[in-house]
């Protein structure tokens, strides 16, 4: 299966002569446009709007390219957005040569975002700002100003010296030719509407990733991680270390490990489904331990539930290197919505489905 991780990566991976300047200034300097934007941004176009002192604004567009094969948008998309937003607030009242880098992310999810919502708006402030550690939260809302999710965080400052001699790298011309991958439009072969609904969790999991009868959906091409494994109760995915994954750094963005976490959490439930049961995602939790370098190995994920309530599940996953080393946990949970597949098959609105 080809993916937007098997091209050269765009943007700017180190780009130090940022670590010069306060950490205000490194965010306005991508809001104005006056440094060259990482990879994560030309492969999801997530964005700083605005910066002030202890609150931020992202943005980033719900395109075609983050549903899976349902056109549903997971809470992995929101988790990969939210850790930008969290992030950067309290890098605004760092002084240069500080960073954060984050500790635990918690996201409790409100909404199912659908077509309509155009674009994932993030706000974020500063709870707390200390020599070692930050807190902050963020609320994600649609253009509509509909509440999707909201997220917190624990950071921990860490110090990098040495970007001072550095000249912060501008952007570069921009490529056309292809366009950026999110900018592009589904081809017309990708179908996300298959009719999944009258096959069991393990047919689909068969027919996706072992014969291949069924697309797997849009968001794999996007993430490039596959599935190889689905017992009652566990999935398991490889997640690429692909520098699409950068935020900036030479190592894995903490949004994109969480997006990996989350999307073995819901494997993991949907493996105990039955025909035409849908889950919809909860929360989120996230324990980080080590960040991953971006060396194009693969990172090995796997979901386990570890309760099966009537209309509760619970799970956790954990992310490993290949030498072994573990990366971060995760414990999600999400609600049954009987014949909530039939829902969508028959065009009914995602956000329907959720929990209120």
């Amino acid at each position: 299966m080809q993916s937007f991780h098997d091209e050269p990566v765009r943007g700017v991976i180190g780009n130090f002569g940022l670590l010069a300047l306060p950490g205000i200034e490194t965010v306005r300097s991508m809001v104005t446009g006056h440094a060259a934007m990482p990879p994560i941004h030309h492969l999801t176009g997530i964005r700083p709007t605005q910066a002030d002192p202890g609150a931020v604004t992202w943005e980033m567009p719900v395109t075609d390219w983050m549903h899976d094969r349902y056109g549903v948008i997971w809470g992995g998309v929101y988790a990969f957005f939210s850790d930008a937003v969290v992030g950067t607030a309290l890098l605004t009242g760092l002084p240069p040569g500080k960073v954060v880098t984050t500790s635990e992310l918690t996201l409790s999810y409100l909404r199912l975002a659908t077509p309509d919502a155009e674009k994932l708006i993030g706000h974020g402030q500063t709870v707390h700002l200390g020599h070692s550690l930050g807190l902050s939260e963020a609320r994600i809302e649609d253009v509509h100003g509909r509440l999707l999710a909201f997220a917190s965080t624990r950071c921990v400052v860490i110090d990098i010296p040495g970007g001072g001699a550095a000249e912060v790298i501008p952007p570069g011309a921009p490529i056309s030719d292809p366009v950026d991958p999110y900018l592009r439009p589904l081809p017309d072969t990708l179908n996300v509407w298959h009719e999944h609904s009258k096959y069991s969790p393990r047919e689909v999991f068969d027919k996706q990733w072992i014969t291949g009868e069924l697309d797997v959906g849009p968001v794999t091409r996007m993430t490039g991680h596959r599935a190889v494994e689905m017992g009652d109760g566990t999935y398991t995915i490889e997640w690429p270390a692909s520098p699409w994954f950068s935020a900036g750094m030479p190592a894995m963005y903490g949004g994109a490990i969480s997006w990996a976490l989350d999307t073995a959490i819901e494997g993991a439930i949907f493996s105990t489904l039955e025909s035409g049961e849908f889950n919809a995602s909860i929360d989120l939790q996230v324990r980080f331990f080590r960040p991953p370098m971006l060396d194009g190995r693969t990172l090995t994920v796997r979901g386990e539930v570890q309760h099966r309530g009537h209309r509760l599940r619970v799970a956790t996953a954990e992310m490993v290197d290949s030498d072994g080393n573990k990366v971060a946990t995760a414990t999600g949970s999400a609600m049954l919505i009987p014949e909530g597949v039939e829902h969508l098959m028959a065009g009914g609105a995602a956000h329907e489905l959720t929990p209120d």
